[in-house]
């Protein structure tokens, strides 16, 4: 008997850091809808054969082939019945590469999406023939809202920009016995010397704890869920986390332009009612999603004085108490995967089914437990 979706994953092919926050998307689908997984499988070869795949695709770009990743076609595929949706999340447009080994399943769907989460405009016109592929489709997602207009164009299918979510049934802590925030500080990613050394002087000297990357790639992890369940506890027992805007890098905008978009860094944070340092990008899509007084506190780029900051916010737990509330609430009831599955559904006339009502229901459940009159 057929699934209504047909969800087509990368999972099983690889597992790498930045694909971690997507598959847990693809989980929560699974969890909230009637799904079909659609999964491509392994090719295998050595550094020869990846050679000789890239000069193929190459070659085909000139006569008109579409690009394609090395990958084989699913088992089974096309022998099951038609579906009302297929749904796929894209890394980035370098992904679209999959879809001509999964098209015996996007011919079987009445409707098609695809939600592509890293996307930039200086990268357009390298992809475009992958943007190309999704001319049959339905409606093409991005999370960043500077390529709307060109993406529509190129596709000819419309196209509309969602930020990005979190599985908030699991970063989200409870609001009652609640982990003790034993870890002073957490930074994943970028990071700077000027604020990074301080942070490391002061763990020397016994000062605070301060958790941060200490291994450079490869970046597979050993299991998505596992990787997102580590990150969100320790986030739960943080009490600040370092966060940058994207351009904040050195080097970045020549890949994005100097457009920002919201960064999984930032929902991972707030939604484990971490108090964010950092820097937020001066957008309508900052405002929108995170409208509350100290959803960031700033901090130069980079901090010398990070220490001295912790220590003056140190001094007032009750506007850290509000701003962790303000956070878990608002994430509880807007930034879960759930709810952007439930916009999915909408842009494309499909009905929700049981399973995400009762998930948003248990959501705002959780939040009305952490509503401030009730905590402060």
């Amino acid at each position: 008997m057929s699934a209504r979706v047909v969800l087509a994953s990368r999972r099983g092919l690889e597992e790498k850091v930045w694909q971690a926050s997507q598959l847990e998307f693809e989980d929560v689908v699974a969890e909230v809808d009637d799904v079909e997984w659609c999964l491509p499988r392994p090719l295998g070869g050595g550094p020869a054969l990846h050679l000789a795949h890239g000069a193929l695709n190459r070659a085909g770009q000139r006569w008109g082939r579409d690009r394609r990743a090395r990958m084989r076609a699913p088992a089974g595929a096309g022998t099951r019945g038609r579906a009302d949706l297929f749904f796929a999340v894209l890394a980035d447009a370098n992904e679209i590469g999959m879809l001509p080994h999964v098209a015996a399943a996007t011919d079987r769907a009445a409707a098609r999406v695809a939600w592509i989460v890293e996307l930039w405009t200086p990268q357009l016109a390298q992809v475009s023939d992958y943007l190309r592929q999704l001319r049959g489709f339905d409606h093409v997602i991005v999370s960043n809202r500077s390529v709307v207009d060109a993406v529509r164009e190129i596709t000819g299918v419309p196209c509309t920009y969602l930020p990005l979510a979190v599985d908030t049934d699991r970063y989200a802590p409870p609001a009652h016995d609640f982990p003790a925030r034993t870890v002073d500080v957490a930074s994943w990613g970028r990071r700077f010397a000027g604020t990074h050394e301080p942070l490391l002087r002061a763990m020397a000297d016994h000062e605070l704890f301060y958790h941060f990357d200490t291994v450079k790639g490869p970046w597979s992890v050993t299991g998505h869920a596992e990787h997102r369940l580590a990150q969100a506890r320790l986030l739960q027992r943080t009490r600040y986390s370092i966060v940058y805007r994207i351009n904040d890098e050195e080097g970045r905008t020549d890949r994005t332009g100097g457009e920002e978009s919201l960064t999984n860094r930032y929902f991972e944070a707030l939604s484990a009612g971490t108090i964010m340092l950092g820097t937020a990008p001066a957008s309508v899509e900052w405002d929108d999603c995170f409208g509350w007084p100290d959803a960031v506190v700033p901090i130069p780029v980079p901090a010398p004085g990070v220490v001295d900051v912790i220590r003056e916010l140190d001094r007032d737990p009750v506007r850290l108490e509000r701003a962790r509330v303000a956070a878990v609430t608002t994430f509880l009831r807007r930034h879960d995967w759930a709810h952007r599955w439930r916009a999915v559904l909408a842009l494309v006339g499909l009905a929700e089914l049981p399973a995400l009502s009762e998930r948003l229901h248990r959501l705002e459940a959780r939040a009305l437990a952490w509503d401030v009159p009730a905590r402060l």
